[in-house]
């Protein structure tokens, strides 16, 4: 049976620990949260990858689906763009304005103000759920919750996706809440039944209604299931029906917009970019190999021209800075429909730089945590109990990680294009670089029972990180 919760209780609890308020947790969901919220009321809805086509979508619903000929996004799902459509319809309705250029489009420009200020709510979410996970992996241990959230906080590319009027939001929420659901699976075997079933049915049919990244997430499902089946005696056959029926679940909920893609054109996956056969020689060497160190130009440019077609330093520059400029930095180069914006490349780029190179310290302690879940694996036979189960929910997370990585690089080399290619950004597998301060959460956790003194001066350093990088985080293209 499962154990019922009340809401109430279940929503505080995160924040307490022996009773009290906990300030350093409320401290920094408020702080990352915060940041959303400003982004999403400062910065230009008309702003970033693609948004003139996301606009476009979100003109065309509530009455119909898009096509080619409404918007480069078609094969988009339509969950991301449904209320800001409300939000448009009534608009129109109640000014008589008539559709004009997107840009100029006062209705459009407020439905992709409401999608913003909706990112905001999905990162209460996230962040909430960031919290759960601990509760169930470590429960009552304050302190993973803290490195937790202050990983995630530190990560320039979580502001910078949340403020854009797209579908990568929806996808982390949907891929957190998942995760959730799934820690809960592991950690509390005996508790699986059909209302777990249903629950992360319906999660992973939001998902793949959400943006087919969130696809990502379903093979690590596979890959559970088969752990479970291999590894647990006694309850493996209920967590393996509970997950089958959860996927059987979500492609019933979300397989009539893939079904209606096929139908219009022949395949389930189309995408605004012609195919190629799948060869590592699609890309030029330089895309694997090239990291952007030599002569340390990842720390003194790294934005858009210096890195083209190199996936590991523009990748990187994605995650902790603004390579492509849609965020906080304004070249020369942009296109803007007016000149309210001052071009500020002259001291943006070497700051981006400076940023590169601070985040370097939580990198590592990312790169820690990968390598700490890699270590423990081999460990699993011999724990016992809670921590073998917590084994086995790191391996989950490791395999959800290097699959969707590998899955996005495969696109990368069949997808490619004549000029640079922008199709190489961190906001597309947010929802897989989430799995990162979970596992650095778990490696601070094992520093601070070793070494004490050690931890809290890696706190500390991190926190300077933020506060160094803080500008990275905050978008110059405002309203």
């Amino acid at each position: 049976m499962e154990e019922p919760t009340s809401l109430l209780p279940a929503l505080k609890a995160p924040f307490h620990h022996d009773g009290r308020l906990d300030r350093l947790t409320v401290a920094l969901f408020l702080a990352i949260n915060g940041l959303v919220l400003a982004n999403s009321i400062l910065h230009d809805p008309a702003i970033g990858y693609d948004t003139v086509d996301h606009l476009r979508y979100i003109r065309t619903l509530p009455w119909r689906m898009p096509s080619e000929a409404d918007t480069r996004e078609f094969f988009s799902p339509p969950l991301p763009y449904l209320l800001p459509s409300l939000v448009d319809e009534v608009c129109l309705a109640r000014s008589g304005e008539s559709p004009m250029a997107v840009a100029e489009d006062g209705c459009l420009r407020l439905a992709g103000k409401a999608a913003q200020l909706l990112n905001f709510l999905l990162s209460l979410g996230v962040t909430f759920l960031f919290l759960m996970i601990g509760e169930v992996v470590r429960p009552g241990n304050r302190f993973w919750s803290a490195s937790a959230l202050l990983l995630l906080g530190v990560m320039t590319v979580y502001y910078k996706t949340f403020a854009q009027v797209r579908g990568e939001p929806y996808v982390v929420l949907f891929t957190v809440w998942g995760l959730y659901v799934l820690a809960r699976i592991v950690m509390r075997p005996d508790q699986v039944g059909a209302r777990t079933a249903v629950g992360l049915g319906v999660i992973l049919g939001l998902l793949g209604l959400s943006r087919q990244w969130g696809f990502m997430l379903f093979p690590a499902v596979l890959a559970l299931m088969i752990l479970e089946w291999a590894l647990d005696r006694v309850y493996r056959v209920r967590i393996v029906k509970a997950l089958a029926a959860s996927l059987a679940m979500a492609l019933a909920i979300c397989g009539w917009f893939y079904v209606g893609l096929f139908a219009r054109y022949g395949t389930f996956t189309p995408f605004n970019r012609a195919a190629r056969p799948f060869a590592f020689s699609n890309q030029p060497i330089a895309f694997y190999r090239d990291t952007g160190l030599k002569d340390l130009w990842l720390f003194r440019s790294p934005t858009r021209g210096t890195f083209d077609n190199r996936f590991l330093p523009t990748f990187y520059s994605e995650v902790w800075g603004d390579y492509w400029g849609y965020f906080v930095l304004i070249p020369e180069r942009a296109s803007l429909s007016d000149d309210r914006y001052q071009r500020n490349a002259d001291w943006m780029t070497p700051y981006l730089g400076r940023a590169n190179a601070a985040a370097l310290l939580p990198s590592l302690v990312l790169a820690a945590g990968v390598v700490t879940g890699l270590f423990s694996l081999p460990r699993r036979r011999r724990a016992e109990g809670e921590e073998s189960r917590r084994a086995l929910f790191t391996a989950l997370l490791l395999l959800f990680g290097a699959g969707a990585f590998l899955l996005y690089l495969y696109f990368l080399i069949r997808f490619t294009s004549v000029a640079p290619d922008t199709t190489i950004k961190a906001t597309f597998v947010l929802h897989a670089l989430l799995v990162l301060p979970l596992l650095g959460a778990e490696f601070l956790e094992r520093v601070r029972t070793r070494l004490p003194l050690a931890y809290v001066a890696s706190l500390i350093l991190l926190v300077l990180v933020w506060m160094l990088n803080l500008p990275t985080m905050i978008t110059q293209y405002r309203l």
